[in-house]
């Protein structure tokens, strides 16, 4: 199982020292204000940090997929059009990304633009769109705190699997137990530092 290990100090916008491992799927706990976020975020480059992995690189240069509670998908391109705009090829790049929405039960919706879509739905076009980067990392924020209980169990049941059998290390930041109850490892926030790992 392929693991990444975090070391971070963060100045802004709370200070924050950290270091623990992510392997296969790990939940990151804690409570509100302890700076969950705001750990993804500087692993995602967007807040002043400085540590490993990907330090000194830019945003857009680190290979990670940072997936927020929003998701971010492109109101104006259909499932298929925002899973291929990742893609440098523009030869193959539907067949790609028809080929990653069926890797999360997509297939069907390709042609839908995001607001025909459930919030679960909308999540997994994401990942697909995140798996289409090739990252080392995937962070998610509160993966599951605006999901209905179906979608939900589609993102426990279909997204996490798939991340884990394509062995990308997953940090996902959340308060949900479900997700604790699935994780392989659990990294716990307190007082603002890592307590348990």
């Amino acid at each position: 199982m392929n693991a990444v290990r975090v070391a971070y100090r963060i100045y802004e916008p709370i200070a924050l020292e950290v270091a623990f491992e992510v392997t296969g799927v790990t939940v990151l706990l804690g409570g509100n204000g302890e700076g969950k976020s705001t750990i993804l975020r500087a692993l995602a480059g967007l807040v002043d940090a400085e540590g490993t992995p990907f330090g000194g690189l830019p945003p857009q240069r680190r290979p990670i997929a940072y997936l927020p509670q929003e998701h971010l998908l492109f109101p104006h391109l259909r499932a298929w059009e925002n899973v291929a705009f990742a893609f440098d090829d523009r030869a193959r790049r539907r067949e790609r990304a028809q080929e990653l929405l069926a890797r999360f039960n997509l297939e069907a919706l390709a042609n839908r633009f995001p607001h025909q879509l459930s919030g679960g739905e909308r999540q997994r076009v994401a990942i697909a769109r995140a798996f289409a980067r090739s990252p080392q990392l995937v962070l998610f924020d509160e993966p599951t705190s605006a999901l209905d209980t179906s979608a939900k169990e589609a993102f426990i049941a279909s997204a996490l699997p798939a991340l884990r059998n394509a062995g990308i290390p997953t940090l996902a930041a959340t308060h949900d137990p479900a997700l604790v109850g699935v994780a392989d490892r659990t990294v716990l926030l307190r007082g603002r530092r890592i307590v348990t790992e």
